[in-house]
């Protein structure tokens, strides 16, 4: 008997620890549910969306750019096995600096004319005050996003067909379809998404920097030249950068509720093929994810707030930032999944900003010698007439470096690496996230 009286003790006891333990849980998940809702309730209050529909703009269709740009995607042939290997192979050149080839200059040409349609809209969507591809009633993660291969072979195509234009001397159309880009980018990051804010980045760098190579040794009338300058204002993105950490906080905030309160085809969403153990275990689990969201939340506006300042005072508070999220607690693991180094995005954010000085700054040079008859002996002399303020290079917080070579001038940021490379400066990325390190410069000769 005295075996029996023991195994019925032990049970006795494992049952009353499990009890305690259903009570603990039952206990935390309450108050971790209730300050949680207190937290989303604050943010409400303020005015932050809390799902997707109420992130998205207002954005009538008769406004929508997004409704040409479907459009556009099944016009363009770029992504097409005609056009696609002869469009990364030119690209591949120009971007690294080679003449292009005549047998490539007439292929291209005629790459050009197919897809000129589709370009003509890209011009048309300028003119549209918004930009919103996906279905705001669906929540984030199921929402569709714009084709973003496609979109930056289209730019690529777009820059290579300005390059054509200004290369047989017309430089107004080449010129009008650039600042058809430099208007249609910033616009993608509408949607309100990381996603989408990166692709309209990547769009604009690519613009901006090789506005120097369309137009080297061509001359661009007064009007065009201050319309250029005008699209290249960097001000704005900052703000864009905001708008994507919103959000990011959005998705998060969805996925949370998701993981709290979703039936079992939102947890395999989330978690992957369900199971009887997999199910016990979220059930467990839910109080910490509570706690996680709850945790988490302010990181996005303590990341928010960087957006204020520029890269050169950000930059420490990113990186301790970023240290700090590999650091999270073992429960966190939806934190640990949704919320990613933002130091890269402040990094490309910072490189945009870098081009789009530098090209800012050599156009202004250039109205600058139109007016004058010479190039500026500082950027000073841009001020206030031309630009409102001394360019300040994001990376290092002083001046652009600029000084005159020959008969023209070189004008750069140290990039990155606040390495000063002498202008050299080169276009691809070496590394997955930056690689870049040099300089981002723009050079006139004469």
């Amino acid at each position: 008997m005295k075996p029996l009286k023991t195994l019925t003790r032990i049970g006795f006891v494992l049952l009353i620890a499990v009890a305690a333990a259903l009570i603990a849980r039952a206990v935390f998940n309450v108050t971790e549910g209730r300050a949680l809702a207190r937290t989303l309730a604050g943010l409400k209050a303020e005015g932050i969306p809390l799902n997707a529909k109420d992130l998205a703009p207002p954005c009538p269709d008769a406004d929508n750019a997004a409704r040409l740009w479907r459009a556009a995607e099944n016009l363009l042939t770029v992504m097409d096995p005609q056009d696609r290997p002869l469009l990364i192979r030119v690209w591949a050149d120009f971007s690294a600096g080679k003449p292009m080839a005549p047998a490539d200059k007439t292929a291209m040409k005629d790459l050009v004319l197919r897809n000129q349609k589709a370009f003509d809209l890209m011009t048309a969507m300028s003119d549209k005050p918004c930009f919103l591809y996906r279905d705001p009633s669906l929540p984030l993660m199921e929402a569709q996003i714009p084709n973003a291969l496609k979109m930056i072979q289209a730019t690529h195509a777009l820059v290579l067909a300005a390059y054509l234009s200004a290369d047989e001397g017309d430089v107004t159309t080449a010129s009008d379809r650039v600042v058809s880009g430099l208007k249609f980018a910033p616009m993608v990051s509408d949607e309100g998404t990381l996603i989408s804010f990166l692709i309209a980045v990547a769009d604009m760098r690519t613009l901006a920097y090789f506005l120097g190579d369309i137009f080297q040794d061509k001359a661009l009338d007064e009007a065009a030249l201050l319309e250029l300058i005008d699209e290249l204002d960097p001000s704005p993105w900052l703000g864009r950068l905001a708008g994507a950490i919103r959000g990011e906080r959005t998705g998060f905030i969805e996925a949370g509720e998701y993981a709290r309160w979703g039936s079992l085809k939102d947890i395999e969403s989330l978690f992957g093929e369900r199971s009887f153990l997999k199910n016990i275990g979220v059930w467990l689990i839910r109080p910490f994810l509570k706690r996680d969201i709850r945790k988490a939340l302010p990181i996005y506006r303590d990341l928010e707030a960087q957006t204020q300042l520029p890269y050169y005072e950000s930059r420490s508070f990113l990186r301790s930032r970023g240290q700090q999220l590999m650091k999270r607690p073992w429960y966190a693991f939806l934190s640990k999944a949704m919320i990613a180094n933002f130091e890269y995005a402040f990094m490309k954010e910072a490189a945009l900003e870098a081009v789009l000085l530098v090209s800012r700054t050599g156009l202004a040079c250039r109205l600058h010698k139109s007016r004058s008859g010479q190039y500026p002996d500082t950027l000073e002399a841009l001020v206030p007439g031309i630009l409102k303020e001394v360019p300040i290079d994001p990376f290092t917080g002083k001046p652009l470096v600029y000084r005159h070579e020959g008969e023209g001038f070189i004008v750069y940021s140290l990039g990155s690496n606040e390495k000063d490379d002498s202008g050299l400066s080169t276009f691809n990325f070496s590394r997955l996230v930056m690689g870049k390190d040099d300089d981002w410069a723009w050079r006139d000769d004469k």
